[in-house]
């Protein structure tokens, strides 16, 4: 996953086992919303998404496929390819990638498995590039979790942040040949009248920004029992009602900040923090300080 122009966060964590696996993560929040050309790896690519919206399209694809984190993409690639991703302006991307060539899978993973992952990714109809995007594990989600908080330096970190990158493979390997059985979300089924219900949540959510209702008041509003427009908020949205208003409430700071027409403390207030926990709750969304979008 290539960095967005204008990008503020930078890859902060890199690692590389035998020069066949290849591991990376850190964060971008990119300032437009152009298309742009990445050159494909030949082999796998995994490339866990923690937080963020992107739009990716590969070659022969009829259409672009929009994703939204948490999740997990995989990527196989056998050729010369390249691929089309836009990111969403303002809204930080929390990505981990771990990319294995074609020697690493050929000499690594036993002759069952590539038979299960050509399956998996329907290789006998197609020889492009494939995309599959599957749900994030509480497994993969604890493993993306320890190489953000790895205390060591040196070869030590790059040995500890390969064998994280080789576990991650394991997990998202396990996950696509064998098949998850049904979660919640996905047992839980939407009409057209649910996601209506859903979509007006999410408006009065933007409306009621500063003064929000309660989780409670906002089923009623909308005319659904708290379970479902909790499940399925997420399921539609890719975060809980919660993480979508401190997201609407920061973005929204941080277009403010950028504008260059207010102070931190005035888009600390408009957008309902105190400026103390404000600087706090922006540096953990961003990984930058407030202060710096100011110049």
């Amino acid at each position: 996953m290539k960095n967005s122009s204008g990008e503020v966060g930078k890859s902060v964590n890199e690692a590389i086992f035998e020069g066949s696996i290849a591991f990376s993560s850190g964060s971008i929040c990119p300032q437009n919303t152009k298309w742009e050309t990445e050159r494909l790896q030949q082999g796998l690519k995994i490339i866990i998404v923690e937080r963020g919206e992107l739009q990716c399209k590969l070659p022969g694809a009829p259409a672009s496929q929009r994703i939204s984190g948490p999740c997990i993409c995989a990527v196989w690639n056998q050729g010369e390819s390249e691929g089309m991703q836009r990111f969403e302006p303002g809204r930080v991307l929390e990505h981990t990638a771990i990319s294995l060539s074609p020697s690493a899978i050929d000499s690594r993973m036993a002759v069952e498995v590539q038979q299960q992952l050509q399956q998996a990714f329907q290789l006998e109809t197609s020889t492009g590039p494939r995309l599959m995007v599957m749900a994030s594990s509480p497994a993969i989600k604890a493993l993306r979790a320890q190489v953000a908080s790895c205390p060591l330096q040196g070869i030590s970190r790059a040995l500890y942040l390969s064998g994280k990158a080789l576990e991650i493979i394991a997990y998202t390997l396990d996950g696509i040949t064998a098949p998850p059985a049904p979660t919640e979300n996905e047992l839980l089924r939407l009409s057209s009248a649910d996601l209506d219900k859903l979509n007006r949540a999410k408006q009065l959510l933007r409306e009621r920004m500063l003064n929000p209702p309660t989780l409670a008041e906002l089923a009623l509003s909308v005319g659904m029992n708290t379970r479902k427009l909790t499940v399925g908020f997420r399921r539609l949205f890719g975060e809980s009602v919660f993480e979508y208003l401190q997201s609407l409430r920061l973005e929204t700071a941080w277009q403010m900040l950028t504008a260059g027409d207010v102070s931190v403390s005035t888009a600390a207030y408009q957008v309902g923090y105190s400026p103390a926990h404000f600087s706090v709750a922006f540096r953990k969304k961003f990984g930058v300080s407030p202060k710096s979008l100011r110049g």
